[in-house]
């Protein structure tokens, strides 16, 4: 017989729906405890079995080949409807399941049920941890008590799961609103430059909006990822700080990037994307006087395997520019000494009577 409709029908698939349940997405999560409650049990049979608006769909099986069946061969559906685990000794004798399909199939009936429900801190009976047999019998207190405790570390690895999702997804709004915050402080930045009277303001605020132009890019990259400590392509990453970068150099200037592919988590690869943008910024602001054109070269390779290489240089006028860049002590110079220490590497710079050079080399191992 078809057991009745739960009173709580539209809360209880509400919270099916937020537990991702019957979409695969837990899939492989529950075949350990399955397993075990087969043999805790001693049945052949055991299911996490989630009953939905139509039909039962089974998150983790062991002993039968089904994923789901119909509600008219749900012992399940009616074991939510009851308070504490639900026995039955001899699914040929109980009203609720004589007639059910799986019992009734005389090639291989099932004999013997057991399922205690898979309960939710609100009180929703989501569906159960069962066991089945094709004989009659009978569990032991012992058996009964580790069924229940089973179905319970369910419940606490759905709960952990939509925990970590709900995690995932305030840390992408938080990003999204830092990524759109930082935007809009850009936008400030370069129209109270463009309103400043003094070319040294101006400048000033020019560099601070690349510099914010680093992070409005990693939090771009971070928002669109679905691991936030998942390692950032550095080549798509720096190729956009690159842009961004040519985006405000001198017309006559021309700046050319390859990178090697290689991904770093995102503190390193903010810090390596700010040193690229010191590098290359210093380039366009002192190696090209007077209107002259040239270009800024960035390069970034793995060499023997363990160290990767950035190099920008220009064909500019090197040690004719005032003050040259290896002997500065400014801002911009103590930014790229920090990140080079971040990253636990070495920062070469020089000029000559053609251009300047930054060389930045750190180790892979660790990383």
């Amino acid at each position: 017989m078809l057991a009745a409709t739960p009173f709580n029908q539209i809360e209880r698939l509400a919270a099916i729906r937020r537990y991702d349940l019957g979409t695969q997405h837990h899939s492989g999560v529950f075949d350990g405890m399955v397993e075990l409650a087969a043999q805790i049990c001693d049945c052949p049979i055991a299911l996490v079995s989630i009953v939905h608006e139509a039909d039962q769909r089974f998150e983790a099986r062991c002993g039968v080949d089904l994923d789901s069946t119909g509600l008219d061969s749900s012992i399940c559906s009616h074991a939510i409807l009851q308070e504490d685990l639900l026995e039955i000794s001899d699914t040929q004798l109980d009203p609720r399941t004589r007639d059910n399909p799986l019992v009734t199939n005389a090639d291989d009936p099932l004999r013997f049920y057991a399922g205690a429900q898979i309960v939710t801190n609100t009180g929703i009976v989501l569906g159960t941890l069962c066991v089945l047999d094709r004989v009659p019998r009978t569990l032991s207190k012992r058996q009964r008590r580790g069924l229940e405790v089973l179905a319970g570390q369910i419940m606490r690895t759905l709960e952990l799961h939509e925990a970590m999702r709900q995690q995932d997804v305030l840390r992408r709004e938080v990003d999204h609103r830092v990524k759109n915050s930082l935007a809009n402080v850009t936008v400030l930045t370069r129209m109270a430059a463009r309103q400043a009277v003094s070319e040294e303001t101006r400048t000033a605020l020019a560099s601070v909006e690349r510099r914010i132009q680093v992070m409005v890019e990693l939090h771009a990259d971070l928002y669109q990822t679905d691991e936030p400590e998942k390692p950032i392509a550095l080549d798509g990453y720096l190729g956009r700080i690159t842009r961004h970068l040519q985006a405000a150099a001198p017309s006559q200037v021309e700046l050319i990037a390859e990178f090697e592919p290689l991904s770093l988590v995102s503190r390193q690869a903010s810090a390596l994307g700010v040193l690229v943008n010191e590098l290359a910024s210093n380039s366009c602001k002192h190696a090209f006087p007077d209107g002259r054109a040239g270009q800024v070269h960035l390069r970034g390779a793995i060499e023997d395997g363990n160290r990767y290489i950035i190099v920008c240089e220009d064909d500019g006028i090197g040690h004719a520019a005032q003050p040259p860049l290896g002997e500065r002590s400014g801002l911009g110079l103590r930014i790229m000494q920090a990140s080079a220490t971040q990253l636990g590497g070495e920062l070469h710079l020089s000029a000559g009577p053609t251009g300047y050079r930054g060389v930045l080399e750190f180790p892979l191992s660790g990383l």
